[in-house]
């Protein structure tokens, strides 16, 4: 495939615990995003978004790749990588700086002084910080800014969201995409991934939660005034669901999965007491028949359960009565039949199903919530437009890298500018490296490529 200077390759992997999703895309001069091809293959080595074998996750992978490769006929290097997983922690924090200088304008080095005394505080040994992410800048007192470059006044103040990780979690996840022949550009949390390709402007800028029901966990993202204000990981998922109804009906992992799908739902008022389904037995017993309603009873149990930890969740992020958007679900999880429904008596919220949107010529098959991270990823990897300017810094001078900084700042002030700001785009304008991944992670990257 031909791609001018003014498009670039873009490619997002969302490597779950169920499936492995490869996405290539070409980002075109005018912002947006072409999808050219996506690869998918069940995945192996990893339980609730850990890397358990590398060999077999690294093998998985692979497989998605090739096959999206083998779509496109373009070879894939760099890839934009999902991280999920119960490790993962967050928390937001405060910082204030007096403000210096030439008429008491608030300068770039201003920002990143007030960010960095943001997140100065203790962290436990082992952790690595994936996101740092600006909520709200104060001048004075005065809030709601987003971007305070420029502006006048004596005191600056920050509000940011910081998200870390498990450093050996993370670099095992980084080995198996090294494993399968390719390097890693940058760490996204799954949530915001997702966020960017189901979340329209409005309801971002409303406040509106993002429940991401995955195959070992469920991803929640809280959004408000067009910033992120909290993220959690609840570690069930769609595997949960099928796993009880195996126990439950005695029936091997892949037969569950099966039912589920045909004959599943978390709403009993239209199954039958006399509706029966066909039950393959484990080992060489013969197919059985179970009770429907007792199936989907297992569901519904799995699935309150579960909706009960995202209102939890939901509770700790803040008074849910400003989520004005609702929920918003998303992820393969939540096509399970009536799960909409089941969230909105559980949640007292409305709730709405997360199709990725705003991709033109987008085919009804990838209009599905499976692929929403990996839409997402690719959303972000267009929008940012600043792998250039990473590259550049990875290898620079020190005495280089604040110019080169810069540029990447000015581009992404270009992108919001033209209304293809995101929270990840208002990050980067405040601390533009160690928003995505800090330099350690990319040093690493391309020191443990295969």
């Amino acid at each position: 495939m031909n791609v001018t200077k003014k498009e670039r390759i873009i490619c997002g992997l969302d490597i779950g615990t169920t499936k492995i999703c490869m996405l290539i895309g070409r980002s075109r001069p005018d912002g947006s995003l072409e999808i050219v091809s996506t690869g998918y293959a069940a995945s192996a080595g990893l339980r609730k978004g850990v890397v358990i074998d590398l060999k077999e996750a690294a093998a998985s992978i692979r497989k998605a790749a090739d096959e999206a490769e083998s779509k496109s006929g373009i070879s894939v290097d760099w890839v934009s990588v999902g991280i999920s997983g119960d490790h993962v922690q967050s928390y937001n924090c405060h910082g204030a700086v007096s403000i210096d200088g030439k008429h008491n304008e608030v300068t770039q080095r201003n920002i990143e002084q007030v960010v960095q005394a943001a997140q100065s505080i203790p962290m436990s040994p082992g952790r690595e910080v994936i996101h740092i992410l600006p909520q709200e800048y104060f001048i004075d007192g005065r809030g709601e800014i987003q971007s305070p470059l420029g502006l006048t006044g004596s005191r600056l103040d920050v509000n940011i969201h910081v998200v870390t990780c498990d450093a050996a979690l993370n670099q095992n996840l980084i080995s198996a995409v090294n494993g399968a022949q390719m390097r890693v550009s940058k760490t996204v949390l799954q949530q915001l991934a997702s966020a960017e390709a189901v979340l329209t402007q409005d309801e971002k800028e409303l406040g509106t939660a993002v429940v991401d029901i995955g195959g070992g966990t469920t991803d929640i993202a809280l959004f408000a005034r067009n910033s992120i204000r909290f993220t959690a990981v609840v570690p069930v998922g769609g595997a949960h669901f099928t796993r009880d109804l195996a126990v439950g009906l005695r029936t091997p992992v892949e037969d569950a999965e099966q039912i589920k799908k045909e004959c599943g739902t978390v709403i009993l008022d239209g199954v039958a007491d006399d509706e029966i389904v066909d039950v393959p037995a484990v080992g060489t017993r013969e197919t059985r028949q179970a009770s429907r309603r007792t199936a989907c009873q297992v569901l519904r149990d799995r699935g309150v359960e579960l909706l009960e930890l995202v209102k939890t969740q939901l509770d700790r992020g803040g008074d849910r009565d400003q989520l004005v958007g609702g929920v918003v679900l998303t992820g393969g999880g939540s096509m399970l039949d009536g799960m909409l429904p089941l969230a909105e008596h559980i949640l007292q919220l409305p709730v709405r199903q997360g199709l990725p949107i705003g991709i033109p010529g987008l085919s009804e098959e990838l209009s599905h919530p499976v692929y929403a991270t990996a839409i997402g990823l690719g959303l972000l990897g267009t929008i940012l437009g600043l792998v250039r300017a990473f590259d550049a810094v990875q290898y620079a001078d020190p005495s280089q890298k604040a110019t080169l900084l810069a540029a990447g700042i000015s581009e992404a002030m270009t992108c919001t500018a033209f209304g293809l700001g995101s929270t990840i785009v208002l990050g980067l304008v405040a601390v533009p490296i160690v928003v995505i991944a800090p330099l350690s992670t990319w040093r690493r990257d391309r020191d443990d490529t295969v």
